[in-house]
């Protein structure tokens, strides 16, 4: 659904493997002075008055779109560091030698995958995953698979998956997920490496990226590969319908 120019669009879907919880999804809210209006939230209480949802949960949003829905009845669900890299430069570690091999990956596995690294409630499920894969105007998704594959069940070899993104001169790491058995053995950089190779052959000039900001480990390995902080944070909202549809009435 689009509204009036000046603020961003929006649709509003079911979370991931969570039917109570609404997924609002609000494109290039993540920009730290794009603002929503009152009246913007009187059409999230209008689309979800009938539903069975008992909350609406949010993308990650910027610091202005993030203090107006708090004044909105809005509440902070998760706070992530904001990250950026220079992909001109010449300061990115080197790649080390490794036993991982980056190759294409099925949707289905990169699923799983994300499930066993952040559970039901964070993960995407497929629905999700193929729409974070047109969120930009360009896209590739690899895995990470080991020759002899380690004792993982079901997972099979490919232990870790990236989706990168790209849109004119940006480039995004949208997902990276690593399953708990393979973490710390340089799955992680691997395709961190390759991820940003290939935006910077797709011609873009920077790489942006999120995280939990307790997730020290996450945050470790992206300032190792140039990352810096942005200077801000991203939220993801949540409130309960009932409060939302009472705000509307």
């Amino acid at each position: 659904m689009t509204n009036a120019a000046d603020q961003p669009s929006w649709t509003i879907g079911v979370w991931p493997f969570d039917a109570t919880t609404a997924m609002l999804t609000l494109q290039s809210a993540h920009r730290p002075d794009v603002m929503i209006t009152r009246s913007i939230v009187d059409e999230w209480a209008d689309a979800t008055a009938a539903s069975e949802f008992q909350r609406v949960r949010t993308s990650a949003v910027g610091p202005a779109t993030a203090e107006a829905l708090l004044e909105q009845g809005f509440v902070t669900r998760q706070e992530l560091d904001f990250l950026v890299a220079d992909l001109t430069g010449s300061a990115r570690p080197a790649v080390r030698h490794s036993s991982w091999h980056v190759r294409r990956v099925r949707a289905a596995d990169a699923v799983r995958i994300d499930v066993a690294a952040f559970g039901d409630e964070w993960a995407l499920d497929t629905a999700a995953f193929e729409h974070a894969c047109r969120a930009t105007q360009n896209f590739r998704v690899r895995g990470a698979t080991r020759g002899v594959p380690l004792r993982i069940g079901a997972l099979g070899r490919t232990l870790g998956y990236c989706l990168t993104g790209v849109s004119d001169d940006a480039s995004y790491l949208q997902r990276l997920a690593v399953a708990p058995v393979a973490q710390r053995r340089g799955v992680a950089g691997t395709l961190v490496s390759d991820s940003m190779r290939w935006a910077a052959g797709q011609g873009a000039r920077r790489m942006f990226v999120n995280t939990d900001i307790n997730n020290v480990g996450a945050l470790s390995l992206y300032q190792q590969w140039g990352f810096e902080s942005v200077g801000y944070h991203l939220r993801v909202m949540e409130c309960d319908r009932t409060t939302l549809v009472g705000r509307r009435r």
